[in-house]
């Protein structure tokens, strides 16, 4: 990665818990979620839904396909995720979803009361974090960086997309960005402590970096999650793929892995995403609906290529434990949400 230096102003000590005066965020507590027992949607198999570093050239555009879906060709192998049109409109999706969750929200970190200059988002997917920020902060400059070249080429003229490996070693400037970005890339970063390492090298001092992970796997407060159903059987061999891959589930150990690396002032929010419209409360409601249309695509991409290329499921049997396990997800009786864990951390002012 590369990028031309703006001008730098000296940052004032930031304020968080160990300066004492720590920027209070509301709290949504999303356990023990209430059901809606008046949840009116059948079980079927209908949807219950409403409705820089590199140039791009042949090389990074020859994509990959496997069993009807694309995927990346710069580090082949590396991310197991698609990037055609269909996983574009999911993560697009779900970004919606993330500020559904955050009330709205493109962050936790306390970034607006010491606007940042430089802004990096590691694996931008579509770009449209990035974009958004760009637009919330336009005298800053944001760029995104992703193994794939998908991003839209006209873009406002402070943000910019990268393709490059953020497991590579960075060739940024050392304390050169205010604010580093990185989302659900669980399933593509391997060694975190020596990707921590380098988000810390390449913050200045005084940075913020902010780290949302899901859990990789489902959880029910009232029981209603069946032991043997395909949605167990599903996330068990997802987690076995990922494992046997060298990348767990990373989602529970971020704050330690935080700490680890340096950082101060290391906050932890988990906020449960309900995943079907069975919550009572119509906030959670509304973010379940979303949650239960983004699966429509989000088992497949997930699931396909680990399970045909890790474990050595047949694609007939990858697809139809895919179908399955969405099948058991609009089950009106099943009640389940995901953990998202959401790391908001400080590099030290020394």
């Amino acid at each position: 990665m590369n990028g031309q230096p703006v001008d730098e102003e000296a940052r004032p000590p930031l304020n968080h818990a160990n300066t004492g005066d720590e920027v209070a965020l509301p709290p949504i507590d999303c356990t023990n979620i209430e059901v809606d027992s008046g949840m009116d949607y059948r079980d079927s198999d209908e949807d219950q839904v409403p409705s820089g570093c590199m140039s791009i050239t042949s090389s990074v555009t020859n994509y990959q396909f496997e069993h009807g879906r694309r995927y990346h060709s710069y580090s082949q192998g590396n991310y197991p995720m698609p990037n055609d049109e269909t996983e574009q409109d999911r993560l697009d999706m779900h970004h919606q979803i993330f500020l559904k969750m955050l009330d709205g929200r493109l962050f936790l970190a306390p970034l607006d009361r010491n606007p940042p200059k430089r802004i990096l988002d590691i694996g931008t997917g579509t770009g449209i974090w990035a974009l958004d920020m760009a637009e919330h902060f336009p005298h800053a400059n944001v760029i995104g960086t992703d193994l794939s070249p998908i991003q839209p080429t006209m873009v406002l003229p402070n943000c910019r997309f990268e393709v490059d490996d953020a497991e590579l070693e960075w060739t940024w400037p050392a304390n050169h960005f205010d604010y580093i970005h990185t989302r659900l890339l669980g399933q593509s970063i391997r060694n975190w402590e020596y990707y921590l390492e380098q988000i810390f090298r390449h913050l200045k001092p005084g940075g913020y970096v902010e780290l949302i992970e899901h859990m990789v796997g489902v959880r029910s407060d009232d029981g209603s999650y069946p032991p043997g159903c395909a949605l167990r059987q599903y996330m068990h061999n997802l987690n076995l793929a990922l494992e046997q891959s060298g990348i767990p589930d990373v989602s529970m150990k971020l704050k330690d892995l935080a700490l680890n690396a340096g950082f101060v002032d290391v906050r932890e929010e988990v906020r449960n995403m309900p995943w079907g419209p069975w919550p009572k409360d119509p906030r959670m409601k509304e973010i379940g609906y979303w949650a239960l249309l983004n699966s429509d695509s989000s088992f497949e991409a997930y699931g396909l290529a680990s399970f045909t290329r890790v474990l050595g499921f047949t694609e007939e049997e990858a697809r139809a434990l895919c179908t399955s396990a969405q099948r058991d997800l609009k089950n009106k009786h099943i009640h389940v949400f995901n953990p998202n864990y959401f790391i908001v951390a400080r590099k030290p002012l020394n």
